[in-house]
């Protein structure tokens, strides 16, 4: 069973998956300190995914040199830049690497390396088939020179030698179709990855906006609940008027009585009639 090796570049960090089972390859872990990466040494027979796990400060400082070992690297199938904190990091449209910009997805990010191993996997599968038949090439060409050899005066030979001829027509269209079909399946794994980047920029976008509209929420929250309590300290203080209003009826309406209660006794005293 094929081998995948994902050599881990951090200053310390720890790779943020937990590794998996896949049917078709073994996948390990092999952690490399930040100012060792140059030591890596990558076999032909192994799947090699290179995972740089770098702040923004150690990716703007390695960069050039990291890229200028591993980007075309003929022993590794893919390279991934992953941020170390919380920040992203500069991205650049160009280059056979993905930048992973934070936060990191673990499931988008387990999606695309089991991805980048299987387009691996078909390309070595492809390339297989086509050696193989190549190489089946040469066993017609010897059978041919002895059909040749044996049947040189026959009408036979004439024939083996149109088929032969055919068949290698046909090894050669199918050389060309499975080159195709690498190429076809390149420009697959790379269009998925190019399009899930877009699909996790994008889901970033929709939390920010979330994270605005709730915020607007609950600036429109506290401003009702500023008025309702301004409402009830008006309403407070309206009853209060409204008692001191009633008090000083009551108080008026006392006061006339009275009045009128001493105007009766002074008509009484003077002897002026007081009607009941």
């Amino acid at each position: 069973m094929t081998k995948t090796i994902i050599w881990h570049v951090t200053s310390g960090k720890e790779f943020p998956l937990q590794l998996w089972k896949n049917p078709k390859v073994t996948i390990e872990l092999q952690n490399v300190p930040l100012q060792d990466w140059e030591s890596m040494s990558f076999q032909r027979e192994d799947i090699n995914l290179v995972f740089l796990h770098l702040t923004s400060t150690e990716w703007i400082e390695y960069k050039d040199k990291m890229l200028r070992g591993l980007e075309t690297h003929p022993q590794v199938q893919a390279l991934f830049v992953c941020p170390a904190g919380e920040e992203d990091l500069p991205f650049e449209a160009k280059g056979n690497y993905l930048i992973i910009q934070y936060p990191v997805h673990k499931l988008e990010l387990k999606w695309i390396i089991d991805k980048s191993i299987q387009a691996e996997l078909y390309k070595r599968i492809s390339l297989e088939i086509s050696t193989s038949c190549l190489s089946n090439i040469g066993f017609f060409d010897g059978l041919f020179e002895l059909a040749r050899k044996e049947n040189e005066q026959r009408d036979e030979t004439i024939k083996a030698f149109e088929k032969i001829l055919e068949y290698e027509v046909e090894i050669k269209k199918s050389q060309d179709s499975l080159n195709k079909a690498i190429e076809s399946v390149n420009q697959l794994r790379d269009k998925e990855l190019l399009e899930l980047h877009e699909r996790i920029k994008a889901n970033e976008k929709l939390e920010e906006l979330r994270r605005e509209e709730l915020k607007t929420a609950l600036e429109i929250k506290e401003a009702t609940e500023r008025a309702l309590e301004y409402s009830r300290i008006e309403e407070k203080g309206m009853d209060k008027i409204i008692k001191a209003q009633e008090r000083l009826f009551k108080y008026t309406e006392q006061e006339i009585k009275t009045l009128l209660e001493e105007n009766r006794e002074l008509k009484k005293r003077l002897g002026i009639p007081v009607e009941e």
